[in-house]
Order: structure tokens, then sequence, then C-alpha cells
């Protein structure tokens, strides 16, 4: 980190700065520059440090469990704490925490792809293989990294860390590299472009001055100190910092940021497909009805045998499961049904374990199957006669119009025909908050389908009672649909019903070729490759598989879709406050080159020496940039059309923005130059209080950046940080002006009453100034909708922008 922060641009002007001042006799100087040098290196190495510390943070919460059996009771454990002959319990979904020794197999595949390359999944079994076998050939061993993929299974704990297979791997990479944002791509290539446009004007100023008689080794300290100060230094470390503390913040509301980029995405996303079950309802399903296949309510013996039957086909328990099959758990209990002394009653032979393509589960015993799924599934099974077929479905029809979630159960006797047996009815109630953040994404220009592999009658109920919407479909029924077609389809559709992983593909792959950027969410192993293709995937913190949470951006540790809604926000307002930054920045810069310059251009005497260019930046730059970085979001932005992605970081109107508010600064000092000649005389004295005047021109410009819409008044004390950062830069001149030593070191003299009030008036007139601005573009707004060319209740033209919070 010292280093990167000693060997760059700004470092290497700065120590030619140094050494033109040492050789032109002035060794104070060049003493002086080196130790901005070495605290503006200390600033950056301190601000990284803070930021890497914050994402590291955030990634340990994100951490990988395991589910283990200990002393016979089974319980979740941090997978760090395993041990070696711990017995771990895997389902599709898990990934592997240690090198395991298969114990038991029911159609356990494992994708071993991190580790052998290979991309089928393996078969896994625990039969014994020769011990020299390659790692591909080890079908009784699973190992640290992998992921499983289908079935379920049992093993014990044979290497941890290190002694694991990937951890020897592990052993021979030493340094991962990351990758910077987009955004911080394009900020880096700004700043090198700067650097040559800063020092040609740096080269211009210096041989202007030389040529109307200034010291040359003078003019060449002031024109690199110019460059020095065109420069925004501070703009990575800042923008890092921006970042980092941004994702923390969305992190204390439960969304675990996992990769930077995607917060810059999160802006922009104009999509959100949601999965139902567990993110936009509670996930907390339980039976309200038990129907026979007259469709009659199943009086209490017979409601017993159906529940006995699904409590058999069945892995949950009473406390742990899909919710699905804990609230059949939690009837048959209710309803008498010993479920443990059930199952040791009835020794599984055989299980075919559920399945979102299949959309259902057998489990067979000693002359008997049974067999529960989505109704359609269970009745087709059936082999009905079509007249009863369509009977049976009327019944699932009626029961899902009501918003209930269906299941179906059917029994096999011996060597016979599956016979229907009857329907569960269940319910799963609305997310609190939910509602609400369906209608916050709508007036944030972000359009919410919902994904769910309930039937076509339960999503319509589900999707209009959230305010999603009434257009849905069938998830078959883009099937057939060409590709050219299918972005229109998709575009026109509120919900999709029994959705597959592969049509969730499909959809999300459609709406990114129409133009929009998509967040997904996911909770499956299935859901990976969706959430790999979104924009921005965001995995289920809580019931998310570690496939599911490997494959996502962002991982939601309340499994909750206002938190998503609550993410955007967030995302939004981490890209305002850095153009917030950027504006800041640029302004103050830009008015300090404007300053030296001009005063060159009308043969003033220099306005600033290079030491006092340096103190300007360290006071002025650094602790408001923090401050901006901790600004909180606008009160509109969700109010607002998401930000397009493709759109420059410097739009025009920010440029005329930052070129007239620079001017303006620039010409606040000027003026307060000029009044410091005639009263004092080219001098220390007058440069002190063209010092001043650039110092509270930049306080007071801070507050104006805090919007470019929005009144400084406005929410004065909203950030307080802001009032801390302007207070530090007050006390740094008191400690500059009380200090003889620091004062000659920095080229200036004590203040006197009258340099005061330029301090003061240099901030209010920066403040008027800009609010005089902003008044005046309300107004004109005011007018347009008076006269019917501005919607009221639509964002004006500017405020439409990012960067007008």
């Amino acid at each position: 980190m010292l280093r990167d922060q000693l060997v760059n641009v700004v470092a290497l002007l700065l120590a030619v700065a140094a050494i033109v001042s040492w050789v032109s006799g002035d060794p104070l100087q060049a003493g002086a520059i080196g130790v901005v040098l070495v605290l503006n290196a200390i600033v950056g190495v301190a601000t990284e440090w803070q930021s890497g510390r914050a994402l590291e943070a955030l990634r340990n919460e994100v951490r990988t469990t395991s589910t283990v059996r200990r002393s016979g009771t089974v319980r979740t454990i941090d997978a760090e704490s395993l041990a070696l002959g711990d017995i771990v319990l895997l389902t599709a979904g898990d990934r592997v925490p240690a090198d395991l020794r298969v114990l038991e197999a029911a159609a356990l595949r494992t994708q071993e792809s991190a580790l052998t390359g290979e991309s089928a999944s393996v078969l896994k079994s625990a039969d014994l293989v020769p011990g020299d076998s390659p790692v591909a050939e080890r079908a009784s061993m699973l190992y640290l990294g992998t992921m499983i993929a289908a079935g379920r299974g049992v093993g014990m704990v044979v290497a941890t860390g290190g002694e694991t297979e990937l951890g020897r791997i592990g052993r021979l990479v030493d340094a991962i590299e990351t990758e910077p944002t987009a955004l911080q791509r394009r900020l880096e290539q700004l700043g090198r472009r700067l650097v040559y446009l800063v020092v040609g004007i740096g080269a211009l100023v210096t041989l202007s001055g030389w040529l109307r008689g200034e010291p040359l080794f003078t003019m060449m300290e002031v024109g690199l100190s110019l460059a020095v100060a065109a420069v925004p230094e501070a703009l990575p470390a800042v923008t890092t910092f921006i970042l980092a503390f941004g994702v923390l913040r969305m992190a204390r509301r439960n969304a675990i940021v996992r990769r930077l980029s995607a917060v810059e995405t999160l802006g922009s996303t104009t999509v959100i497909c949601s999965d139902k079950t567990g993110t936009l309802t509670l996930n907390e399903m339980t039976v309200v009805e038990v129907r026979l296949g007259d469709g009659s309510v199943a009086p209490e013996d017979a409601a017993r045998e159906l529940l006995t039957f699904a409590a058999l086909c069945n892995e949950a328990t009473l406390d742990q499961g899909d919710p699905t099959e804990v609230a059949l758990v939690v009837a048959a209990k209710r309803q008498g049904v010993d479920v443990d002394e059930l199952r040791r009653a009835h020794p599984r032979l055989t299980e075919e374990p559920f399945d979102a393509a299949t959309r259902r589960m057998i489990t067979t015993y000693h002359q008997l199957a049974i067999m529960k799924g989505a109704p359609s599934v269970v009745i087709e099974a059936c082999g009905v006669a079509l007249a009863e077929s369509e009977r049976l479905l009327t019944i699932n029809h009626d029961m899902a119009r009501r918003g209930l979630r269906v299941l179906a159960v059917a029994v096999k006797r011996l060597q016979g025909a599956y016979s229907f047996a009857g329907f569960f009815g269940m319910t799963d109630p609305p997310r609190p908050g939910v509602i609400e953040a369906v209608a916050a994404a709508h007036a944030a220009g972000i359009r919410v389908v919902m994904l769910t592999g309930d039937q076509v009658a339960t999503a319509r109920a589900v999707a209009h009672q959230l305010g999603i919407g009434d257009r849905v479909r069938h998830a078959s029924e883009i099937e057939g649909v060409p590709a050219e077609e299918l972005p229109s389809v998709v575009k026109s559709t509120d919900a999709f019903a029994r959705v597959t992983p592969e049509e969730k593909y499909r959809i999300v792959e459609a709406l990114q070729r129409s133009g929009e950027i998509v967040a997904v969410t996911g909770d499956g192993v299935n859901d990976a490759p969706a959430l790999k293709k979104a924009d921005v995937g965001v995995a289920m913190g809580g019931r998310g598989t570690e496939v599911a949470k490997e494959a996502a951006d962002i991982v939601l540790a309340d499994d909750n879709f206002a938190t998503i809604v609550a993410a955007i926000q967030g995302g939004r307002t981490i890209y305002a406050n850095i153009i917030k930054f950027v504006h800041m920045m640029f302004s103050h810069n830009l008015n300090e080159v404007l300053t030296i310059f001009v005063a060159l251009l009308l043969g003033w005497p220099l306005p600033l020496l290079p030491l006092q260019i340096l103190w300007l930046n360290l006071a002025t730059d650094v602790f408001p940039a923090f401050a901006l970085a901790l600004e909180p979001g606008s009160p509109d932005a969700m109010r607002r059309p998401p930000r397009d992605p493709k759109e420059a970081l410097f739009s025009s109107s920010l440029i005329v923005l930052i070129l007239w508010q620079a001017g303006m600064l620039a010409a606040v000092t000027l003026t307060t130059y000029a009044w410091a000649l005639k009263a004092y005389g080219a001098g220390p004295h007058a440069r002190t209080v063209a010092l001043l005047a650039l110092i509270g021109g930049q306080i007071g410009h801070t507050f104006n950046c805090r919007s470019r819409i929005r009144s400084a008044f406005d929410g004065l004390f909203a950030n307080p940080h802001i009032w801390y950062a302007s207070a530090t830069v007050l006390c740094m001149q008191v400690v500059l002006f009380a200090s003889a030593p620091l004062m000659r070191i920095v080229g200036v003299v004590r203040p006197v009453g009258a340099d005061l009030i330029v301090l003061a008036a240099s901030m209010v007139l920066a403040v008027a100034i800009v609010e005089g601005g902003k008044w005046f573009a309300r107004l004109r707004r005011l007018a347009k909708v008076r006269s019917g060319t501005l919607d009221r209740n639509g964002p004006s033209e500017a405020a439409s922008r990012p960067e007008a919070q």
C-alpha cells in the first residue's frame, strides 16, 4: 500500500518540486514538501487500510456452515469448527466444508470442476476404492470446495484446511489480485488524462510567470505545485472509502455485498426478478385445508391418513427442513401422528428426492410407494380417465385461485398403479413491508417480476395481493417462443408460474437482451446459472445454498425482498456520493488553477506559493471528501428512474456546473486578493488573505455539493460529519497561525480582524451565490409545472440524474 502511494504521478510531482526547491537554495521549503509527501502517503495508506478492513469484515459475514451430528444430536456449526472424525450431513446445494469419507449416499452427486476441471457431476457412494486412485475417480470421497449437485449423503471428516486436496493446491497460490470496479477504472483513466492536462497548464504558468520577470525556479515550483493542486490525488482513496463504507451501511441493513462492482450496477437496476416463497412471503407454510379426491374437506380420520402418507414421503423434522415439508409434519403431529415412531415402523427402501424438473418426490416401503408433489404431476402419474383428470384439476384450480399453495399425494400398493389420495392446501403470508417495498420499487422506475414454482392461479392471487401486477404466464408458454420475440413477451409479464431453473435463465437473458439491467434472487443449486447471468445476483443468506451464495453478488441475511429495494437505494446513494465528491474536488482544484492563472495574466504577483497550495489541498480536500462520502441518501433517491450504466461519469450538465462554480470561487478569491494588494501591498500578507479566501470559499462550497438541486439548508444537520470536517479545517488554520515556525514554512503572516472577515465572507458568498442559482432553477421548474410542460409529480430533468442528489 505504501509503495502504491509513493510511486504515482502526484508523489513524483511532489518529489520534483522538493528537488527544485533544494536546488534553488530553499532547503526549508524542500523539507516541508517532503513532509507533505509523507502525509499524503499516510492518509492514502490509512484510508485504504480502513477500507480493506471494512470489506474483510463484510466477507466474514458470509460464512460457510455445516450440519453435523455430534453425540447423537444434529446441529449447525461454523465450518471452521469442524474437526477430524466429525459426522457431516449434506444435501443438494451444500458446499462441502472439508475432505470427507462417504458413509451414506442417496443419489448423491457432486460438482467437482473447481478441483478436477471436469464439468460433469460425479456420482458418489460409500463403496471402497483403491487408495492410489486419482482424485477424479475417488467415488467414496467428498472434497473441500466442491458442491453437492443432487441427493443427500453423510460423511466423516478426514482432512481440514491446508491438509485437504484443495488446501494443497491453495499453498501454491501466494496472492490474489483484487480487480478494480468499472467505476474505479473509469476514475483511474480520468486521472491519467488529467495528468497530461495539468502538466501542460503547469508548464504554461511557469513560462508565463518567467516571461514577466518571476524567478525561474520559483515559477517551476509554482507550476509543479499547481499540477499537484489540479490532480485529484485523493480520488482513488476516497472512492474506495465511499464504496467500502457504503457497503458497510448496506450490510447493517442485511444486504452483504460480495463484489464491489455490484454496488455500481444496483443504481442502474431496472427489473427485479424475485422468487416468491421466503422472499416475498414469510416462508412459513401452514396446512389450512386437506381435501379428498372428490373435492370435499377430509374428515378427521381421512385427514390423518393423508397426513401420514405426507409425513412418510418427507425429509423434514418439526424444526428442520423445507418449510413446505415441515408444514406437513406439523399438521400430521396435530392430527395425533407420532412421526418419529411412524418412520421407525416403516423403514424406507428407496427414495427419489424432490427435483425442480420433476416436481415430485417418491419413497418406497415394503409393499407401498408414496408420491407427493405438484397436483398436475401426481394426477398424470395416476393414469386416470380424462374426465376424472379434469375434475381433479378443477379442484386444484379452485384452491389455487384463493392463493393457496396446493400439493397432492398418491399411493401405490404392491405392484398396482398409483391411486389419487387427496390435496393439501397451504398458505404463506406476505412478509411485513413487502407490499410497501414493491410500491417503492415501482416509484423508482423498477419493475418487479415474480418467478415461482406455484401454479398460475396461485401466482396470480399472490402477485395481485402484493401489487406486482395481474399479467401472469405459465413458464411453459415461453418454451416455443423464438429468441428474437422473447424479450417483448417477458417485458409484458408480471409473474411467471411453474418456473424451472432453465426457464428462469431464459427469462433473465431475454430481459437483458431487451436492454434491462436485471437483479435476480435465488437460493437453490439450480438458481446458480441465473444468478451468474444476472447483472446483480442476489442469494438468500438464511435458506440459500452455498452454491447460490458463491454465484451471487449480494447475499441477503434476512431473505427479505424489502432488503433488495433498500440495497438498490444504498447503491444509488453510494454512486451519488461519489459524484458529489467528484463535483467538490474538481470545483476546488479548478478554482485554484484559475486563481493563479488569471492573476498571472493580469500581471499581479503570485497569489499563492507552492507550499500554500499544498497546505490548501491538505486542508480543504481530504476531510470534506470523507464527510461527503458519509452523506445520507436523498429523500427522493427512490422517486427517480434508474441511472443509465452507459452514462459518462462527467455529464455535460456536471461539467458546466463545475466550470461556473469554480469560476465563481476564483472570482471571489481574486476580488479579495485585489483588495489585499491595495491594503497591504504585494507580499506575505496579501497571499495570506488569498489563502483564507480560498479556504473559506471551499468550506462553503462543500455544503453546496451536498445536492445539485436541494438547498444547502435542507437537512442542514442530517450529516454531522460535514460539520466535523469544516471544524477540522478551521482548527488546522488555528494551528497554522498559532505556530510561528509553521507560518514561516508555509509563508503566511498572522491575520488581523479584517482578514478573518474575508474568511467568513468568502464562506457565506460561496453558499449564497450557489443558493441563488438553485432558487432560480426551482422557479423555472415551477413555471414549467404551471404552464403544463412538466408533470408536478415527475422529477425534473436535472433531478432525474444521479448526481442531482
